[in-house]
């Protein structure tokens, strides 16, 4: 039964349809100027640093701070190779 889940979950997961449901994913604690011109806009790690100002990115961290394990976080932040 779980592998029924699957081909929507991988739907859901896909750039395009995380992007249009920003909005509703990304408007709970106001951490975002505009969650799709943001945090959606290319889709590529460490694109905010582009129109962040060192404030806003330190409170950015603040936050997920607040939220999240140190673990979670050091595995979301890490620079990523591209294959």
């Amino acid at each position: 039964m779980p592998g029924r889940a699957w081909p929507g979950l991988v739907a859901a997961a896909t750039f395009e349809q995380i992007r249009a449901s920003a909005p509703q994913l990304l408007s709970a604690g106001n951490i975002l100027k505009s969650s799709t011109a943001f945090f959606l806009r290319r889709g590529t790690s460490g694109a905010g640093r582009e129109i962040l100002s060192e404030e806003e990115i330190a409170g950015y961290h603040a936050r997920t701070a607040a939220l999240a394990p140190p673990d979670l976080l050091a595995w979301l932040h890490a620079p990523r190779q591209r294959g």
